[in-house]
């Protein structure tokens, strides 16, 4: 029997999951992985149309797409229902913007899931949110994210949220126990929401003012002084 996906969720079927864009198991082409000598940051190699990141201890992969700075300045920050790393839930993410997108083959919208388990976007919207994306095995980049947790108690009137891409439940479950994070982490395996999102270098963080609204993005995250980052956090919990 297939793995379950989460593409159509309130439907009364037992086969309908959070993303139901793919096959099970798709098979995936090789992996082009690409050392460039000297940089600190992941690149992600795209491979016609599907991108996939193989982590093998090193921090440098080649990047083959097209716009990679973020989402739309001014514009909601994309929808995305993912597996939660603090829950038991498998599969891709739903990144499918309402019934109109038909961009994404499932039914039902991303914020429409209803799964113990989901991780939806849309409830941290409410307030200022700072929404940051690593790959596992980046060190600075997982470092980063440290920093957030720990910073992360000032600004109680800002949410933190969290996506790993290009790596499995149990393996982001891992890296959030192992770090302790606190804030909510989303899984994103094969990628979706990273490529929804516009990213391209470990780690980005989006800074949306209330009611989801992008502010500004910074690419290679880790690189803000910390009055850089406080200001980009006070900038959004002011609006």
């Amino acid at each position: 029997m297939p793995e379950d996906r989460f593409g159509d969720l309130g439907q009364p079927s037992a086969g309908e999951r959070l993303a139901d864009l793919d096959r099970t198991d798709p098979e995936k082409p090789s992996p082009q992985p690409r050392r460039e000598p000297g940089r600190s940051y992941m690149w992600v190699v795209g491979v016609a149309g599907v991108i996939v990141i193989v982590i093998a201890g090193i921090n440098s992969l080649g990047n083959a797409g097209g716009g990679s700075h973020g989402p739309q300045i001014g514009k909601p920050i994309p929808r995305f229902a993912a597996p939660s790393a603090a829950g038991d839930l498998k599969g891709d993410p739903n990144v499918k913007q309402s019934k109109d997108d038909s961009g994404a083959p499932n039914k039902t919208p991303a914020c429409d899931v209803h799964l113990p388990g989901a991780l939806r976007s849309c409830d941290y919207t409410a307030k200022p949110l700072v929404v940051t994306f690593i790959v596992p095995g980046a060190k600075d980049c997982e470092a980063f994210v440290d920093k957030l947790e720990r910073l992360r108690t000032r600004y109680p009137k800002v949410n933190f949220l969290t996506v790993v891409s290009g790596a499995s439940e149990d393996r982001v479950k891992s890296l959030a126990a192992d770090h302790h994070w606190t804030f909510p982490v989303a899984v994103d395996r094969n990628l979706a929401v990273f490529n929804t999102y516009r990213i391209s270098l470990c780690a980005t963080s989006v800074f949306a003012s209330r009611g989801g609204i992008v502010r500004s993005t910074k690419v290679e995250a880790q690189r803000y002084t910390d009055a850089q980052l406080n200001a980009a956090i006070r900038a959004i919990e002011r609006r």
